[in-house]
């Protein structure tokens, strides 16, 4: 039901989605890839916690959803790499997830000097 504000009210439909999945051992000789989420306390407000799940509806989401996924691979040892998916109407697609990464993140580590 559409109340007074029409475009407070809006739902805005979801055309594509991005996902990130994540090959785990299932056994010795089998892999599974599966979808993540986490949920960690917020270090500015210890009272509070963050929910972060490799899904996303949004395009723009899509940087920090890699960066989240930088981040599990970094930490997590079981987990070496991860594939970016985009569903859509035309199908299932791989991007590259470099095309997202931003500019400063790529070169967090770069020290400068003189030559």
């Amino acid at each position: 039901m559409i109340g007074t504000n029409k475009e407070k009210d809006m739902i805005e439909r979801v055309t594509s989605i991005y996902v990130a999945v994540f090959p785990i051992p299932v056994s010795d000789d089998q892999r599974t890839e599966v979808i993540l989420a986490g949920l960690k306390k917020d270090p500015e407000n210890p009272n509070k916690s963050i929910v972060q799940a490799t899904v996303e509806t949004h395009i723009s989401a899509v940087d920090n959803l890699v960066a989240l996924c930088d981040e599990i691979v970094d930490e997590q040892t079981e987990i070496e790499s991860y594939r970016l998916l985009k569903f859509d109407q035309d199908g299932i697609h791989t991007l590259n997830p470099d095309d997202f990464r931003i500019f400063e993140r790529k070169f967090m580590n770069v020290r400068w000097n003189i030559c």
